[in-house]
């Protein structure tokens, strides 16, 4: 059975503290505690399902001309740290979308929550954590907003 995956690649923050934390053991939190990867497949299920019937649509015409199979024949083999993802690449359109997502703060809209760092503004990239001015929530790196992947498993 071919199956979509939603997650993220795992990469380690670098703190000051020492502690080791990665974009894995932070997903794993927001989704336990926020749910932001099931409230953005959710919103986004018809979406995601044009991108895929858009993205096969256009393998078939591939095949058709002679031309190679680019978007669901690649492997995607990416190891970091001591896990991979395995599977066959989606197009990116479905990382994009979550990337917006984070960005319009679409999940604050639809869960009407509130994180309290993202409405004080802490950020851990600058020297003055709390700027007063709100952020997107889940955006503080940046990191776990772009280690997120789609891919197709079987």
């Amino acid at each position: 059975m071919t199956t979509l995956k939603l997650g993220v690649v795992d990469v380690a923050y670098t703190g000051e503290d020492g502690q080791q934390t990665t974009t894995g053991d932070v997903a794993t939190f927001l989704e336990s505690d926020y749910h932001v990867i099931e409230v953005f497949y959710q919103l986004y299920e018809e979406k995601i399902k044009d991108f895929l019937v858009d993205a096969m649509a256009g393998e078939i015409e591939s095949m058709a001309q002679g031309k190679p199979v680019s978007v669901f024949g690649g492997n995607l083999e990416t190891k970091l740290e001591d896990r991979s993802i395995s599977g066959v690449s989606v197009n990116g359109k479905i990382e994009e979308a979550f990337r917006d997502y984070l960005d319009m703060r679409e999940w604050q809209q639809i869960s009407g929550q509130t994180v309290a760092a993202a409405l004080l503004g802490i950020s851990s990239r600058k020297k003055k954590q709390a700027t007063g001015k709100s952020r997107p929530e889940f955006i503080d790196t940046g990191l776990y907003q772009a280690s997120f992947r789609a891919w197709i498993a079987s």
